[in-house]
């Protein structure tokens, strides 16, 4: 691989790796916002994979000897405890209209984990010797969370709509 290229993936990685630990903080924050709904159990495994992805695109990084990214990662974090505070409807409650955003942001934020994962695969996934990690796997799992926060998307948009 060039070193062009290599630059360039490490770049795209840190982009991810930054996201994921604001996709990380929003998902745990949804599922601490819905502890006592019927989704807990489902939001609780779905933060479980998504902590499982980060330490995969984590250990991807240090197999590749990257190790910058880290004022992205603060900034994407700061970003999204800012965008914690934005108006909801209600000043000191969670509102309905949070749950809502918070779960689409949550939705675009695995979509592009899912693209991350399907890039890999499409370039590297021949390549044993290069990663040797699933990705096909790792799509497929984004697929699952994407279905769930699909479902969960309706069901707080009937919270806060009807």
């Amino acid at each position: 691989m060039s070193r062009d290229t290599l630059r360039v993936l490490e770049i795209y990685l840190d982009d991810h790796w930054a996201g994921a630990a604001a996709g990380l903080a929003l998902a745990r924050r949804l599922r601490s916002h819905n502890r006592d709904t019927e989704w807990n159990p489902r939001l609780s495994e779905c933060v479980a994979e998504i902590e499982e992805d980060s330490r995969t695109l984590a250990q991807i990084r240090r197999d590749l000897g990257f190790e910058g990214g880290g004022l992205k990662r603060l900034a994407a974090l700061a970003g999204e405890r800012v965008s914690s505070l934005k108006p909801n409807g209600r000043i000191f409650t969670y509102s309905p209209l949070s749950r809502v955003l918070e779960c689409e942001a949550l939705q675009a934020g695995v979509s592009a984990k899912r693209s991350l994962w399907a890039s890999l695969s499409e370039v590297y996934g021949s390549d044993p010797e290069m990663f040797g990690y699933d990705f096909d796997e790792l799509v497929a799992r984004a697929d699952r969370q994407l279905e769930l926060l699909g479902s969960f998307h309706a069901y707080a948009a009937e919270i806060a709509f009807r």
